[in-house]
């Protein structure tokens, strides 16, 4: 017989798929990656509503993590934004459906010139990023000029389709940062993207400090594995502490009992469907 590693059930609009990961067993922690798979027929908004985001450019797989989105309705011109929008005046913008948009040569210079200058995993994210833009999950590219001399600025892959909204890998001219171009980029984006009418815009994951701009806006929400919140003190506090989980579970682990308690079966189903 052979040793299922995976195991799946259906739940409520889409499949799951527990693919198990190394066990601490002397700790009594067993983990699973959780995958989701839509049913046939059905959009790509319900997997992103329940938290999960893409892993396959096909969508054709999901995974579920602590992810960052806007609920654009609550989406505004905070101080913060209007200031960048003034060092930014001369940038010109244009979202098109990805078959309008050109790669010309100077286009894919701007992306290459910024993998360039990334000290992280630079080579990852350029595969990651052409291999995004010629994939299903590239319905549109939001990019940027600068209105005084035409010239190339930034562009970003963007996800479309019922209703919702997923912001891909941003590639953006290095000499261009100081004037903050990746916030104006961000914002322009969700501010065209609530003009047409879309509900949510999807940030990508969380998981360390340095992914903390995406929260920087109005109408912020997180993934906190029962729901979507609010709560910033909260995405801190996981921010800090989830490296010190050790033999824990999120759940059984004192600081974030204490801090969010009520974990009795009652409070964590009203969590979930609140």
């Amino acid at each position: 017989m052979v040793r299922p590693l995976a195991m799946m059930y259906t739940g409520e609009n889409v499949r799951l798929a527990f693919s198990e990961r190394i066990p601490d067993y002397e700790n009594y922690v067993f983990s699973y990656h959780v995958w989701g798979f839509l049913e046939e027929g059905e959009g790509v908004r319900i997997a992103y509503e329940q938290g999960f985001l893409p892993s396959q450019y096909d969508l054709s797989r999901f995974y579920l993590a602590r992810s960052i989105r806007i609920k654009l309705q609550e989406f505004d011109k905070n101080g913060r934004i209007r200031y960048v929008e003034r060092k930014c005046s001369h940038i010109d913008q244009l979202l098109v459906e990805r078959h309008e948009f050109d790669l010309t040569e100077d286009w894919g210079s701007v992306a290459h010139r910024y993998f360039d200058a990334q000290a992280v995993r630079a080579e990852y994210r350029r595969n990651r990023f052409f291999e995004m833009l010629d994939s299903s999950i590239s319905s549109h590219v939001s990019f940027f000029t600068d209105g005084r001399t035409g010239k190339p600025v930034g562009f970003v892959p963007v996800l479309i389709r019922d209703g919702i909204s997923q912001y891909g890998i941003p590639v953006y001219d290095p000499s261009y940062r100081a004037i903050e171009i990746g916030n104006h980029m961000m914002a322009a984006t969700l501010f065209r993207l609530r003009e047409s009418g879309i509900d949510h815009c999807y940030l990508g994951l969380c998981y360390d400090t340095n992914s903390l701009y995406k929260t920087r806006f109005p109408g912020m929400q997180f993934f906190n594995g029962s729901g979507w919140s609010q709560v910033r003190a909260e995405l801190h506090f996981l921010l800090k502490h989830q490296d010190m989980l050790g033999e824990h579970h999120l759940l059984n682990y004192p600081p974030y009992v204490e801090e969010y308690g009520e974990l009795d079966p009652s409070s964590l189903i009203a969590r979930m469907t609140s």
